[in-house]
C-alpha cells in the first residue's frame, strides 16, 4: 500500500510503480522530470507532491539538485566521496581532533568510547522549535538528554544535564554562558562535519583541551535544510538507540518563537517563506522514509503542535503512546 505523507504519494518502489496508484499524466511528467535530475531510472523510493505537482527522492542527492537535497551523496559512494567522505572529515576535523573513526556506508563518527553507552537506551532530544516551549516535555521518562546550538539559553535546559549535544556553526567556543555550563556538566560536545561555517583548527584544539575526552565530530551521510534536531535523531539511531523521543524538532516555523535564543528571537530568517514551507515538507518526508528504515523507536513530543511538520507522518508510523 503507498504511503501518504504531508500531502505527498509515493508512487514509485523497488524499480516500478506502486500498484495502487492511478499514475496519471502530470504524476509521469513530474516523474519524468525528477529522472532528468538524477539523470538515471530510479531505483530508490520516488514521492509526489500533490501540492506542487512535483516529484522528489533520496537519489537527488547534492550533486544532482543542490538547492533540494538531503543526502550528501549516494550510499554506496560516501565513504571516497572527494568533496565530503572521509577525505573530507580528516581535513576539516579528524588532522586536528584525532583520526580515530568509525566508518561505516551511513556516517562516519569519531571513536569516543562514550557514545557507546546509548546503545538500547532512550534518549530525549531537545531542539529549538517552538514545541519546546508550548509543550510539556519535562516529565517524560528516558535515560539521556540531547540538544544541540544554544541549549544554554533556554531557562529549562541550562539547569538540566544534557548529556550530549550539538555545536553549531554560530556557537562561539568561547561563549561565557557556554563554557560555564560545560564546567558545570560532563556533556559531550560533537561537531557535525558538514556544517558551516567551520571552526578554526587552532580553536578547536584549545576546545578539546578544555574538556578532555568530551569532544568528537560525526558526519552522516543525511544532511538536508532541516537542522541539528534531524541529525541528532540520525546519530542516536547510528548509536543503536532503543527510543528517541524528541521535541522541538518542528520542521520550518515560520514566524514563530525560537526556543533557545531568548524571548524575542523568532524563526524569521529572510529565506523562510512558503517556498521553502513545501521544501521543508518534503525533506521531512525524505527524512522519514529513511530513519523508518532503523530498529530505532521514535515518539513525536510535539506532535499536534500548529508548527510541527512530522505530526501527520508520527500519527500513521509510531503514533504518540504518553503526553
Amino acid at each position: 500500500m503507498s504511503k501518504n505523507w504531508n500531502n505527498c504519494i509515493e508512487i514509485y518502489k523497488d524499480g516500478d510503480f506502486v500498484d495502487n496508484i492511478d499514475v496519471d499524466r502530470s504524476m509521469f511528467m513530474a516523474w519524468q522530470k525528477y529522472v532528468n535530475v538524477i539523470r538515471q531510472e530510479p531505483y530508490l523510493n520516488v514521492w509526489y507532491d500533490t501540492k506542487t505537482g512535483s516529484c522528489f527522492g533520496p537519489e537527488q542527492d547534492f550533486y544532482k539538485n543542490p538547492e533540494d537535497f538531503s543526502f550528501f551523496s549516494q550510499r554506496d559512494g560516501f565513504k571516497d566521496n572527494p568533496f565530503w567522505g572521509t577525505k573530507h572529515v580528516a581535513e576539516k576535523f579528524g588532522d586536528f581532533l584525532g583520526n580515530n573513526t568509525i566508518v561505516e556506508d551511513e556516517y562516519i563518527l569519531q571513536d569516543l568510547d562514550s557514545l557507546k553507552k546509548y546503545k538500547n537506551s532512550t534518549i530525549l532530544v531537545v531542539a529549538a522549535g517552538p514545541s519546546t516551549i508550548d509543550v510539556d516535555w519535562e516529565n517524560t521518562e528516558y535515560d539521556y538528554i540531547w540538544s544541540c546550538t544554544k541549549f544554554f539559553m533556554n531557562d529549562k535546559l541550562k539547569n538540566l544535564d544534557i548529556d550530549l549535544v550539538t555545536v553549531g556553526g554560530n556557537v562561539d567556543l568561547d561563549d561565557d554562558d557556554f563554557n560555564e555550563y560545560l564546567s558545570n556538566h560532563n556533556t559531550l560536545c560533537g561537531f557535525e562535519c558538514g556544517v558551516s561555517p567551520f571552526k578554526k583548527p587552532e580553536d578547536m584544539v584549545e576546545f578539546k583541551y578544555r574538556y578532555p575526552n568530551r569532544i568528537f565530530y560525526y558526519h552522516p551521510r543525511y544532511f538536508s535544510k532541516l537542522g541539528a534536531g534531524a541529525r541528532l535523531l540520525c546519530l542516536g539511531s547510528f548509536l543503536g538507540a532503543k527510543e528517541i523521543k524528541f521535541v522541538g524538532f518542528d520542521g520550518n516555523p515560520v514566524d514563530r518563537s525560537h526556543s533557545f535564543e531568548g524571548v524575542d528571537k523568532v524563526h524569521g530568517e529572510s529565506w523562510r517563506n512558503s517556498s521553502t514551507n513545501d521544501l521543508y515538507r518534503r525533506q521531512t518526508v525524505l527524512l522519514w522514509d529513511y530513519l523508518l528504515q532503523f530498529d530505532t523507536k521514535f515518539q513525536n513530543l510535539g506532535e499536534g503542535h500548529p508548527a510541527n511538520q512530522n505530526t501527520n507522518i508520527s500519527r500513521q508510523e509510531f503514533p504518540l503512546s504518553e503526553k
